[in-house]
């Protein structure tokens, strides 16, 4: 059973402990942002925009930037909710410089949102405009899954998440394929739905049917959709973060800075430069 885009994306913020999540990055961001003195962040594949509304709480002149028109929607309600005027706008890879008209201190794309690209044209399509939507020495942070140990370890599914919501119990499931080329992973989201109504039921052992044959389901129901990511380990976005003339490619196992350990890490997060000329 599929489900609709719009439901899609307002899952994504069911998925994701926000307040959690939010509180584990933000030292890293706000240090690295102090750093380099940056005033200004577009925040690319900004999806729900909480990132981006992070950075605007700080004072900076940010940009939210996703061409997903749903998850522009969330965004937006998002931004409303916490009393943000961040800067929404649609726009996807190669959009960037298009779109913020300016040199910018800082460009993120955080959430996965960058391996979507599809292959490696598209890649460096991406990261050129990342460039060119940076000032020298402006910084590019680039944080996804760590595809060198999922390649290598053929993993084939991600830590189950449950979350209680308004629409029902949620199971949030992720199993992966791999291309036979291996310049591909392909994930299915499963979402498992139980009515909210199954749960706000009330049941003794009285009232229990007698015959296992008339025992109620629970209320399950399924969502599904397939995703495919280009395939990026560590050395491969770095040589093309070089190649697109960015420096200082550094890559970090987690937000406290710590490097990166290609074979256990769950994620990536790529901080690079980008050089002068």
């Amino acid at each position: 059973m599929s489900f609709g885009k719009h439901n899609e994306e307002r899952e994504y913020d069911e998925l994701v402990n926000w307040d959690a999540r939010l509180a584990r990055e933000s030292p890293f961001f706000r240090r690295l942002f102090e750093e380099h003195g940056v005033r200004t962040v577009a925040d690319v594949g900004a999806g729900s925009a909480r990132h981006a509304i992070l950075y605007r709480s700080w004072g900076l002149d940010v940009w939210a930037i996703d061409p997903g028109k749903d998850m522009l929607e969330l965004a937006r309600e998002n931004a409303a909710r916490l009393g943000s005027d961040v800067r929404i706008a649609a726009g996807g890879f190669g959009d960037v410089a298009r779109i913020v008209r300016g040199p910018m201190d800082a460009v993120t794309c955080t959430g996965n949102a960058l391996p979507h690209v599809r292959s490696l044209e598209s890649l460096r399509l991406a990261l050129a405009d990342f460039a060119s939507a940076l000032r020298p020495g402006g910084v590019l942070v680039l944080h996804y899954l760590n595809h060198d140990r999922l390649i290598a370890q053929r993993i084939r599914t991600m830590t189950p998440v449950f979350r209680e919501t308004a629409g029902g119990d949620k199971f949030f499931l992720r199993v992966l394929d791999y291309t036979p080329s291996g310049d591909g992973i392909l994930f299915d989201f499963v979402t498992l739905v139980r009515d909210a109504g199954v749960r706000e039921a009330e049941h003794t052992i009285e009232s229990w049917p007698k015959s296992l044959d008339a025992e109620p389901q629970g209320g399950w129901s399924l969502r599904c959709r397939r995703s495919l990511h280009f395939a990026m380990p560590v050395t491969l976005i770095t040589a093309e973060l070089e190649r697109a003339g960015f420096g200082e490619v550094r890559a970090y196992g987690d937000h406290e800075g710590r490097a990166l350990d290609p074979a256990a890490d769950e994620s990536v997060i790529v901080v690079a430069e980008r050089l002068a000329g």
